[in-house]
């Protein structure tokens, strides 16, 4: 991306000359305009005549009777426009009113928004509801905007008109092509408040004839300060350069301005030709390291021995914070791609050098995630002949773009002992883990991508097991325990060659520890947990009624292993190993999805003398076992155990709620509605919310939970709903409310928004409610609650985002597994799909992904390109702390 040179002024105005700044004018300005005093311009010179005559004679210096006649008519109209001044003044609407309004407007549905947002597009009395409302039209794709844009234009108001100039570029060609005639003759009269916006708008319209107006706001540094509406810079130097042909842009290489040179640099890589070569040589070898890294780009991609050997010279030469710049080129420019060529770059000496290099592209690598790295990072690793931890950092990277390839560098890396493969004496072989003698972290990540690998490709299990599966049968049988990643694989890809071990780990001899054993807990117990899930993963026969009979290990029906009996009485050892194997043996029978296991689950459930996460597991899994007519009984049962007033019938509810979340049935809403009460568990509620809005409702239900934010008690619970459940115009209704309601009742629903997260599973992508997720969260941020844009709502989901890197339980997805599904989906899906996975990508902040999709065609590169440029160029917002949220560590993450 482009710097932005320093905003200047060569003939700054001083106070008198002071605009209000470009964009929307906030409702306190807006009270406040006329400005203050000392804001106002200087008094106006003189009149002519009057005073002392030149030639000396006082006498002609007295009024005329013609003069005070003149006098008079001036002084009165000036009282007269002073009084219409002040009535008009007097009929301004105050701050708070401004505020209401925008609220009540934001609390009604779209189709009832959109015609009060077109009166005040149009009504210049109010400035800032007019601006609110040029905005909303826009984001609504309001074919009227435009023209309410257009009109606007033509006001004398400078603000207004940068605003207008935002709204049309938003719409861009050909929606606002209508309007290049009201821009050009809007850019006569503008100032330099509204001046960057106009000549951006007409870029975006592809108007040729604002190319030179556009090139002078570049050199001053204005044109790449241009926000784009809502947020987030708008300057794109491919669409500037679009207005000219390259020849006529070339021209501009040797020009004074580093400015200007670096956007000939940028343009010139885009378009990357063996023509161009000789140019961008020059520009590699530019003074300002800015249009040299950029230049950088254009060779890469060139690809010849001519225009590599410079661009590898630069970054060989590079002192270190310059080659980082020169990377962070590549990556932006080109991508993975430029990543890899920049391998050969790295100094060969000293050795520690190599390392930190080699490891500096690698984790750039691992950030980027671009598909396009797969080829050539195949071929490096075949020509250079890497050594064996740098091949399996490179099948890493293979596999964390979904790339089959991956597993069989992976696999010739699980048979590498760390103390054999690395020496002590060489500080610079370390991780976040450690000296890597002394972790096998390597391993364990390598084991978990062969898990998503097996997930993503689940029709080559042939293929991965002959790449892998051997190393990682030896590798699990020579830790002390073996490891749930490689669990995860094998059961993942059927190895029958580790089905008796995996029936003896989730089956253990081992007899249960005795009432007052003291700690450690057993090894034994600890890894039956995990095998027992991935026992019943694997659906071995012989095994399902051994998963039945874990159930029945508690053998006293009256022996309570609640979270609060284990707290005394000496039942910890004895209890947690329970609630091992029952939890196990929950989450395998998850992982099979056999209707046969619902009867012995609804048991467990029901059963108050368990341990709370087994019977929660147990719940999930009923959502995995049971059909649609198994699970409207099971609705039956949140309703009936919601409802009763003692807690924990109540949190059996909460339980089976959470079931209806994991697999929504129809019309279920209807009958869980009404346990949103205040008689309800606050937790209970928290849960059937969540149950509802995952679940999706109609119109009927949606009014039930509109009402029922007229309740204090419930309001919360309600609103969870209706954001989680609701289309984007219904969450962005919801929040909206919140405007006449206490602070603190909008912190509370902040925090069980993010909660509500739990974790996202293969249906969730399926039934298209991470993309219904993104859309909700991103019309929240365009709501204004006493005019403050609410982000949180974008922060915290994107939050739960970045948790995905570990599985999370039976059918979670992972970030590896979502990234190249949604990569897919962008690909070949269809129109509505396309869209939503990419808002998606956009949304995880999946750099790599967009970058590969903008050279799709069609419609997938266009939304590509748009939205690659606006996640290269946020809004700027301040970021919630939310380290309160950080999630315990995952039974299968790296950490074991």
């Amino acid at each position: 991306m482009l710097d932005r040179p320093n905003l200047s002024r060569e003939n700054p105005a001083g106070p008198r000359g002071r605009r209000p700044p470009p964009g929307p004018l906030p409702a306190k300005q807006a009270a406040k305009w006329p400005p203050d005093d000392n804001d106002l311009p200087g008094a106006p010179p003189a009149p002519a005549g009057g005073g002392f005559a030149d030639d000396g004679n006082f006498k002609r210096g007295r009024f005329s009777p013609v003069s005070i006649v003149v006098g008079l008519v001036v002084a009165l109209g000036a009282a007269g426009a002073i009084w219409l001044g002040v009535k008009q003044d007097s009929q301004k609407m105050t701050v708070d009113a401004v505020s209401k309004e925008k609220k009540n407007i934001f609390v009604l549905p779209k189709k009832d928004q959109l015609p009060l947002w077109r009166k005040w597009a149009a009504a210049s009395s109010e400035l800032s509801l007019q601006q609110e409302a040029l905005m909303q039209l826009a984001w609504a794709d309001d074919p009227e905007g435009v023209t309410h844009a257009q009109n606007a234009l033509a006001l004398s108001d400078h603000r207004v008109k940068g605003v207008a100039a935002q709204v049309l570029a938003y719409y861009g060609s050909p929606k606002a092509d209508g309007a290049k005639h009201a821009l050009l003759e809007a850019l006569k009269v503008a100032d330099e408040s509204d001046r960057p916006q106009i000549v951006w708008a007409l870029v975006e319209l592809k108007e040729p004839a604002a190319f030179k107006d556009a090139m002078d706001q570049y050199r001053k540094g204005f044109l790449s300060k241009v926000e784009r509406l809502g947020g987030g810079i708008a300057f794109d130097p491919e669409k500037l350069a679009g207005l000219v042909s390259l020849e006529e842009l070339s021209k501009l290489a040797t020009d004074e301005s580093s400015s200007v040179r670096q956007l000939v640099a940028t343009v010139l890589s885009r378009n990357a030709e063996p023509k161009w070569t000789s140019a961008l040589i020059t520009l590699v070898k530019d003074k300002d390291v800015e249009v040299a890294r950029e230049a950088a780009n254009g060779l890469g991609r060139i690809g010849d021995e001519t225009a590599r050997a410079p661009l590898l010279e630069a970054l060989a030469n590079a002192d270190k914070t310059s080659r980082q710049r020169f990377l962070e080129a590549l990556r932006d420019g080109i991508g993975g791609e430029g990543l890899v060529l920049a391998l050969d770059s790295v100094k060969q000496d000293p050795e520690e050098t190599t390392w930190f290099q080699t490891k500096q592209i690698m984790e750039m690598l691992r950030e980027l995630a671009d598909p396009r790295a797969a080829d050539p990072l195949v071929k490096w690793i075949e020509a250079r002949k890497p050594p064996l931890h740098w091949q399996g950092e490179a099948g890493t990277r293979l596999a964390e773009v979904g790339d089959i390839r991956a597993a069989k560098f992976i696999g010739e890396r699980m048979l590498a002992d760390p103390l054999k493969l690395y020496k002590l004496e060489k500080f610079w072989e370390a991780d976040e883990g450690g000296h890597l003698s002394r972790t096998d972290l390597p391993r364990v990540v390598g084991a978990r991508m062969l898990a998503d690998l097996a997930v993503i490709h689940a029709d080559k299990a042939a293929e991965l097991k002959a790449a892998a599966e051997a190393p990682v049968i030896l590798w699990l049988k020579d830790r002390p325990q073996p490891h749930a990643n490689g669990l995860r694989f094998l059961a993942t890809v059927r190895s029958e060659k580790i089905l008796k071990d995996m029936r003896d780990w989730a089956f253990p001899t081992d007899p249960l520890p005795k009432e007052g054993q003291q700690p450690p807990f057993p090894a034994a117990f600890e890894t039956a947990q995990s095998a027992l899930r991935y026992i019943g993963r694997m659906k071995d026969e012989p095994s399902y009624p051994k998963l039945l009979d874990q159930f029945n290990r508690k053998k006293d029906p009256k022996l309570d292993i609640t979270q609060d009996a284990l707290q005394g009485a000496g039942l910890a050892m004895l209890g947690m190993a329970l609630r091992a194997v029952a939890y196990g043996a929950s989450q395998g029978l998850a992982e099979w999805g056999d209707p046969r296991a619902v009867e012995r689950l609804t048991k467990l459930i029901e059963d108050e003398t368990w341990h709370e996460e087994a019977r929660q597991a147990a719940c999930e899994a009923v959502a995995w076992c049971a059909d649609d007519k198994t699970m409207i009984e099971v609705a039956k049962k949140a309703k009936e155990f919601a409802s009763k007033k003692e807690p924990r019938k109540q949190l059996i509810g909460a339980c089976y709620a959470s079931s209806l979340a994991l697999r929504p049935v129809p019309g279920a809403a209807a009958e869980l509605v009404p346990l949103l009460a205040a008689d309800v568990d606050p937790g209970v509620r928290m849960a059937i919310a969540r149950a509802i809005g995952i679940g999706g409702f109609d119109e009927a239900v949606q009014g039930q939970l509109f009402e029922k934010l007229k309740d204090v008690e419930v309001r919360n619970a309600a609103a969870l709903a209706l954001i989680l459940g609701g289309t984007s115009d219904t969450a962005a209704r919801t929040i909206a409310m919140y405007a006449d309601f206490d602070k603190s009742a909008l912190d509370d629903l902040k925090d069980h928004y993010y909660r509500a997260f739990g974790y996202w599973s293969d249906e969730d992508f399926k039934r298209g409610n991470l993309y219904r997720y993104v859309a909700n969260a991103e019309a929240i941020t365009r709501v204004k609650v006493a005019d403050a844009p609410q982000e949180w709502a974008r922060q915290r989901l994107q939050a739960q985002f970045d948790n995905l890197k570990y599985d999370n339980g039976p059918h979670s997805e992972t970030r590896v597994v979502l990234r190249y599904r949604l990569y897919q989906e962008a690909k070949s899906g269809d129109g509505a799909k396309k869209k939503g996975a990419i808002d998606t990508l956009k949304f995880m902040k999946e750099k790599g992904v967009l970058m590969a999709l903008r050279h799709e065609q069609g419609e997938t590169g266009a939304l590509a390109k748009r939205a690659f440029h606006e996640l290269m160029n946020p809004k700027a917002t301040v970021a919630e702390d939310l380290s309160k949220f950080a999630p315990a560590k995952a039974g299968g993450d790296d950490t074991q």
